[in-house]
């Protein structure tokens, strides 16, 4: 390691990870969440997942509701004081290492003209302003345990909004956050990264799917990999970013997205794309 600089602290987070320091999943009954909580658990992590309802908590982990390693919250990540008393207690009860913004809502495309301002601002609340207090009601936990890594989970729409007038601003928001986020909170050893999603097979996805309102045909023609892409795929990105193996990436945006972002690059140029697959 170039010490040059003097510094030459770094503690790691497998370390805290193995002496059962906790990382908090927020949206982890369903989907992205629920896929994430089930990985971080199998690495050895002591897992906090959280979500709205504790009784669909317990059906989704089964037998694992019931581990030492496995704590399960009902929690709003909308109500500050709630959240706030989560994490008094997992600081009581022992430290936590890492956290996971999974939490938020969709929406449907809805022309702007004709956005509802009471959505908007409900999809503000969750998906932008729910992560940014759980960021700082953790982050203070990860400074007393010397180290530890924060993912947001943003989408594609951080990096090439859709036209969803409420739900792709608060993803470049979110985005954003984690860039100074990384920057104000490396000095104290905590790396903060986002995944980007692309067009994931979650259960609220495939009923889209299945009901029309997307087109999978459509999405993998123009998808550089010609396909979509796995809950458990967005999974292992976060499980890289919350491990010493990732130990100086900081305030990077990783799309998991099957190509899908610079699949668009060759949409007019579909005859050089196939002259190259061929």
């Amino acid at each position: 390691m170039n010490t040059s600089s003097g510094r030459t602290k770094r503690t790691s987070l497998d370390a805290l990870r193995d002496s059962e320091h906790a990382v908090v999943v927020t949206g982890a009954s369903g989907g992205i969440g629920l896929a994430v909580a089930n990985r971080l658990y199998d690495d050895g992590w002591h897992v906090v997942a959280t979500d709205l309802d504790l009784s669909r908590l317990r059906d989704v982990f089964g037998a694992r509701a019931g581990e030492p390693r496995m704590t399960l919250a009902a929690i709003d990540v909308t109500d500050h004081a709630a959240v706030d008393a989560l994490a008094a207690s997992l600081g009581e009860r022992g430290g936590v290492a890492g956290l996971v913004n999974v939490a938020g809502l969709l929406q449907d495309a809805i022309p702007l003209l004709e956005m509802d301002d009471a959505m908007q601002r409900r999809v503000w609340e969750v998906n932008y302003f729910g992560a940014q207090h759980c960021l700082r009601a953790f982050a203070p936990l990860m400074t007393q345990a010397g180290a530890g890594a924060v993912v947001n989970i943003t989408s594609i729409n951080e990096l090439r909004p859709l036209p969803l007038h409420a739900y792709s601003p608060t993803k470049v928001a979110l985005g954003a956050l984690t860039q100074l986020a990384a920057g104000e909170l490396g000095a104290s050893e905590i790396r903060v990264n986002s995944v980007a999603p692309g067009f994931t097979l979650t259960p609220i996805f495939e009923d889209k799917l299945a009901t029309g309102k997307r087109s999978a045909s459509a999405i993998e023609a123009h998808s550089a990999l010609g396909r979509l892409v796995g809950t458990d795929e967005i999974a292992a990105a976060v499980s890289f970013l919350m491990c010493d193996q990732s130990s100086a990436i900081t305030g990077v945006s990783l799309p998991v997205d099957a190509g899908w972002l610079v699949s668009s690059h060759w949409m007019n140029f579909r005859e050089l794309a196939r002259a190259g697959a061929a």
